[in-house]
């Protein structure tokens, strides 16, 4: 039987760098959230957890076993069986199938020989029809959603072991959503689940919040944030209190100058008119300016530990840096055609007009990215010239061109009229260049002090600015890339967004559309969360079965 898994005084150094520092914690057996700023340590110490490394300080007990899915699974190159945890098992059942297997290999088999049709089956049961010869395949080789439903089968097939999930709802659909939830629901063994998604976080019974330390809460994501707006009352309170006593302290202090010098001025003029003997008078006069230097003395020191206590109170309180930025070359004018599809299936053209906010939506694998891909081939190019795409749609490269393009929009024709800026899903940046180089390359004459201004509203500090690109984690990444595409040149009048809240904690998504409030141009944005949805303020929404001229799936 799994046990709850306890840290004590666990700790990961990596070269000079201290990535976690002495974490000291139990996590409670059932669905257990794990939440945390973008680059505190998340994914660490899940690695930590399952022993993929080991910690330089500290142990970790409970956690044999345990089962990690990664959320760079669909960037990975690894087959479909090795995700699911029988590669090894099918080799030895293949070499035994002909004739070739050694004892061994009926050791590694045991009781698994139908492991291949229980993996098909379970990979079924989430909506993914593959035969034998797919397990062979690369997890590169399918859309994002598709790769993270085969994760979402491996989490199946566990048992009762441990399960730790990073970001698990990235790139999945809805219908994905629901099965990752009923999934959770129904497994007989413990989970943790490093995630930002807000809906299923509600549906944990357990939030472990990481920061310099793990902080254990009861209850489901909802009531962790009423814990934390509760703990912040409390603290805004203290702040009160202590500005209050700074207040009288610092007062009291003045009033204490201002009787100090009505004594000095008083002694000075008894001095002056002689009314007691000079040995008198400056024995008066020593023993007063002791009195007081003492007196001035203990009120300062009273002054600066009330100041102190302010300063504590104000550090106590959680931080959210981001601000609203205005980006006036961004804007369009509400009348100007941004962009217009048309395809053989639709009666009347799609217009996304001015600064219309699209929700482009559809399941995993229905084209969206095919479709995003094209619309970039379609951008006005350098010299000015409108963009266009034709019938044969040129050679654009990548997954928006060719004959994929053709077979799930026939007939597609896009007229792009303004700059595009594009983040895709991976947030691609040059690993051996500084934020500052990375965010300047397309735009070498932009000033410093204007990154400054854009990367505090992603909620990056300045001294971030000289930190190379390879080591930022993936919330990060897509802060630096949005800040570079937001601030290219030309500025972007269309912004296209796949999936831009797959890396992003609450507080990072916060910072995004607060950013993006000051963005003028038009948006078009693929995500399956509604709450980022209606956080942006998307406007309309397009499904991408309609353009296709399909019913809905």
């Amino acid at each position: 039987m799994p046990s709850a898994i306890t840290l004590s005084g666990l700790g990961y150094r990596l070269s000079d760098t201290e990535i976690l520092t002495r974490l000291t914690a139990t996590i409670p057996l059932g669905l257990t959230g794990l939440v945390g700023d973008n680059g505190i340590g998340k994914s660490t110490l899940a690695r930590l957890l399952t022993g993929a490394l080991a910690p330089t300080t500290g142990t970790v007990t409970g956690a044999a076993g345990a089962v990690h899915i990664d959320q760079l699974l669909p960037h990975t190159d690894d087959r479909v069986d090795a995700i699911l945890g029988i590669d090894g098992i099918r080799t030895s059942l293949h070499r035994a199938l002909h004739g070739e297997a050694a004892p061994a290999d009926f050791d590694i088999i045991g009781e698994d020989w139908d492991i291949e049709e229980r993996a098909l089956s379970a990979l079924a049961e989430v909506g993914l029809a593959l035969t034998a010869d797919d397990l062979d395949r690369r997890a590169s080789t399918f859309s994002g959603g598709e790769a993270m439903r085969i994760g979402l089968a491996r989490a199946a097939m566990v048992g009762s072991a441990w399960l730790i999930l990073d970001e698990p709802s990235n790139n999945l659909d809805a219908a994905g959503r629901a099965l990752l939830t009923e999934l959770l629901a129904r497994r007989p063994g413990p989970t943790l689940v490093i995630s930002h998604d807000r809906e299923l976080l509600d549906a944990m019974t357990t939030i472990v919040e990481m920061t310099d330390q793990l902080r254990v809460y009861g209850g489901n994501y909802t009531a962790y944030e009423e814990m934390v707006a509760a703990e912040e009352e409390a603290k805004l309170a203290r702040l009160t209190d202590a500005k209050k006593a700074h207040a009288i302290e610092k007062r009291q202090r003045i009033d204490l100058e201002t009787t100090l010098a009505r004594s000095d001025r008083k002694a000075a003029k008894d001095k002056a008119s002689k009314r007691r003997p000079k040995i008198v008078m400056n024995g008066l006069t020593d023993f007063a300016q002791k009195s007081a230097a003492k007196r001035r003395g203990d009120k300062a020191a009273d002054e600066a530990a009330a100041a102190a206590a302010v300063q504590t109170a104000k550090d106590a309180l959680r931080r959210d840096s981001s601000i609203t930025l205005h980006l006036p070359e961004t804007e369009v004018h509400p009348s100007k055609r941004v962009l217009e599809v048309r395809t053989s299936t639709l009666e009347r053209p799609r217009t996304l007009v001015g600064p219309e906010r699209i929700r482009l939506t559809g399941p995993n694998g229905a084209g969206k990215s095919t479709l995003l891909a094209a619309v970039r081939g379609a951008a006005p190019t350098a010299d000015g010239d409108s963009g266009g795409l034709g019938g044969d749609h040129g050679d654009s490269g990548g997954p928006g061109s060719g004959s994929l393009v053709d077979e799930l929009f026939p007939g597609l024709e896009l007229q792009v009229s303004v700059p595009i800026g594009h983040l895709d899903q991976q947030y691609r940046l040059p690993a051996a260049l500084s934020v500052m180089e990375a965010v300047r390359r397309p735009n070498p004459g932009l000033e410093k002090h204007r990154i400054h201004e854009v990367l505090a509203a992603m909620g990056l500090r300045a001294e971030r600015t000289a930190q190379l690109c390879g080591t930022l984690s993936g919330g990060e990444r897509f802060r630096v890339a949005l800040a570079a595409t937001l601030l290219s040149d030309p500025a972007p009048q269309l912004l296209i967004l796949d999936e831009p809240g797959n890396n992003l904690d609450v507080a990072s998504q916060r910072a995004l559309t607060s950013a993006l409030e000051g963005y003028g141009g038009a948006m078009l944005v693929v995500t399956h969360d509604d709450r980022l949805a209606a956080d942006l303020c998307l406007d309309a929404v397009w499904e991408v079965h309609d353009l296709r001229g399909e019913d809905d799936r």
